[in-house]
């Protein structure tokens, strides 16, 4: 379970987020603007895991806080009818991201965070071919806001992965001739 009870919000534009950086919040509100509809309700800032210290380490309020300190924060967590995807918003849409929202999706998986499915997601402005394809095989939504959409925001469980190779593979031949 979340180190504290997740809070649903409105998917509102705000410009403040907890805890999210000014570059992802404007990443964050192309993305609401872009694609908010698709979606019920949010949460921000969802922590999960940390270490809670013995009963004899101080009152639970101190203990949760310790917790709360060292658990992995969840940038935004969308409702979605049937599913809840777990968003990471990272400017450059690296591997990094594809890394923390696998991540944060374990640990949702582990603590039964959702009775639906939980889909990992990197938002980011933009992206690249390997990032995509490692995404694609890992299982991690890619939706790059600055770019034509590149996932059916539908949520299809089909493969791009061998377009993406033949992509980077035309990629690689244009660059051997030039």
């Amino acid at each position: 379970m979340p180190v504290y009870p997740v809070q649903w919000a409105p998917l509102v534009k705000s410009g403040y987020y907890t805890h999210m950086a000014k570059l992802d919040a404007a990443i964050w509100e192309r993305f609401l603007d872009q694609y908010g509809v698709n979606f019920q309700s949010v949460a921000y800032d969802v922590a999960l895991g940390g270490f809670l210290p013995d009963e004899d380490s101080g009152s639970l309020e101190s203990r949760k806080g310790w917790q709360y300190t060292t658990a992995l924060k969840i940038d935004a967590v969308l409702l979605r009818e049937g599913e809840v995807w777990i968003v990471e918003i990272k400017p450059g849409g690296g591997t990094a991201g594809i890394g923390a929202a696998l991540c944060y999706t374990i640990l949702a998986e582990r603590d039964g965070f959702s009775p639906f499915p939980v889909v990992p997601v990197l938002v980011t402005d933009r992206s690249n071919p390997d990032v995509l394809l490692c995404a694609d095989e890992l299982g991690v939504t890619v939706i790059a806001v600055d770019e034509p959409l590149n996932v059916d925001i539908e949520r299809s469980d089909e493969t791009d992965a061998e377009r993406l190779a033949e992509e980077r593979a035309e990629f690689e031949e244009d660059e051997e001739r030039a």
